[in-house]
């Protein structure tokens, strides 16, 4: 498998890499745009997390390679954001590179059992690779994968191409195709939404493509997770 590489000039923006770093932007700053909730009670301790399930599906599990490319926009009240991202996928390794503001921002290795980040040092941190790898499975991994690796009281359901992601009955995550080459993420508890344009580089693109480098002075971290 080519390792991720190649940066896309785009005149207005960024630069154009592929495909699916899916959340990169919610973190960065969205999800903080939510409105606060005011006068809550908080949870009781034994009380179900709120928060997005970690799904760590094997690379295998895909079925099939990828070479994408997409961009991205992130849409929030009063806020628009774009960035680029370049994907390679395998039964061996998920290989996830991102660009922002015209520079490598991070890189992404997840092997099935550790994942493996490097990022420029004005990427936030709050940004991280477990929710990225989360977004990007729950997208393109097949339904039946995702299902089965839920943890108890969260619900996908596909009707019609698009996904529907619940917990306790309370839809939070919508996956739809507006479209062809286009998905639309839904985040229904933090207040954003993200349009994803997409381009299948195929295998002869990616061989020929010059270098990506690592991100900017980037710091690293292997995290070991289980598949």
């Amino acid at each position: 498998m080519q390792r991720v590489r190649t940066i896309f000039a785009r005149p207005s923006s960024a630069a154009a890499a592929a495909a699916a770093g899916i959340a990169l932007a919610s973190l960065a700053g969205c999800a903080s745009m939510a409105p606060p909730a005011a006068h809550v009670a908080p949870a009781p301790a034994d009380a179900p997390s709120r928060e997005m399930p970690p799904l760590r599906l094997a690379p295998a599990l895909l079925g099939h390679a990828l070479n994408l490319q997409q961009h991205i926009t992130v849409l929030a009240p009063g806020h628009e954001q774009q960035l680029d991202v370049l994907l390679e996928a395998d039964a061996a390794h998920v290989q996830l590179g991102v660009v922002a503001m015209g520079q490598v921002a991070a890189r992404l290795d997840w092997d099935g059992v550790t994942l493996t980040e490097s990022r420029a040092p004005w990427w936030p941190q709050a940004v991280s690779g477990a929710r990225i790898l989360g977004d990007l499975q729950l997208t393109l991994w097949p339904v039946a994968a995702i299902q089965a690796a839920l943890p108890a009281g969260w619900q996908l359901v596909e009707n019609g191409g698009a996904r529907a992601l619940s917990q306790g009955g309370e839809l939070v995550t919508l996956v739809t195709h507006p479209a062809p080459r286009v998905v639309e993420i839904e985040q229904r508890r933090e207040h954003f939404r993200l349009r994803i344009e997409s381009e299948d580089l195929g295998a002869g693109n990616a061989a020929t493509a010059p270098d990506m480098g690592p991100a900017s002075a980037a710091a690293s971290s292997r995290v070991p997770t289980s598949p």
